[in-house]
């Protein structure tokens, strides 16, 4: 049962690709990709996240994180931008897919602890963008409120561990594009795709979170 799942979430993810890819052609600020590629990736995440979270109460938010990830990692790694035509309708969306998921499994989290920790998380993303610009992005500020109410749907933990994650996975890869001379200490990195793969992973993997954080 659960392969059959996984080839299926492959083919929804391969088509939910395409749909992104169609609409990031047409988004003002969107990014136009080659053929295939949001495809592929759409489909690897979303059978991944099936994979993972099959039969389990947050198969929801895994493949709304993972979606996420590709259409709004894609305009974020090409142009180095987060559009609002993207990140503001998400907020609402995500909390429909929080709450649903909360209606239906209520021992699987809190809604109301989401909110706030998104409302806590948003707030210090957007002090630190006024601080240091340069290291935090307005997108980012609009996208974090979304991935914030997933994980603080599951504990202020999973939101902790998430955003450490993102913050380590950025230094990383600024540390190996250092040593291949192809970043210097003033490249600009796209943080968006850290973020959302931070959150695909607590979200993924719940299981992590008491393991790292306890």
């Amino acid at each position: 049962m659960v392969t059959v799942a996984v080839l299926a979430g492959a083919v929804g993810g391969a088509a939910a690709g395409w749909g992104i890819r169609l609409l990031l052609a047409n988004l003002r600020r969107g990014a136009r990709v080659r053929a295939g590629i949001l495809e592929t990736s759409a489909a690897v995440v979303t059978a991944a996240g099936v994979g993972l979270a099959w039969g389990g109460p947050l198969l929801a938010l895994v493949i709304w994180a993972g979606l996420l990830a590709v259409g709004l990692g894609a305009v974020d790694l090409l142009h180095h931008r987060l559009p609002d035509a993207l990140t503001l309708p998400a907020f609402p969306i995500t909390v429909l897919i929080v709450g649903l998921t909360g209606y239906l499994n209520p021992a699987a989290g809190s809604l109301l602890r989401g909110l706030l920790v998104a409302g806590l998380t948003g707030g210090a993303f957007w002090a630190l963008a006024a601080v240091a610009p340069r290291a935090m992005g307005r997108g980012d500020v609009k996208l974090v409120p979304s991935l914030a109410v997933m994980t603080g749907f599951l504990s202020v933990g999973a939101t902790v561990l998430s955003v450490a994650l993102a913050f380590v996975l950025g230094a990383v890869v600024a540390l190996l594009g250092m040593l291949f001379r192809r970043l210097t200490l003033t490249s600009a990195i796209p943080f968006g795709p850290f973020l959302l793969a931070g959150c695909w992973v607590v979200l993924a993997v719940p299981s992590l979170t008491a393991l790292v954080v306890g």
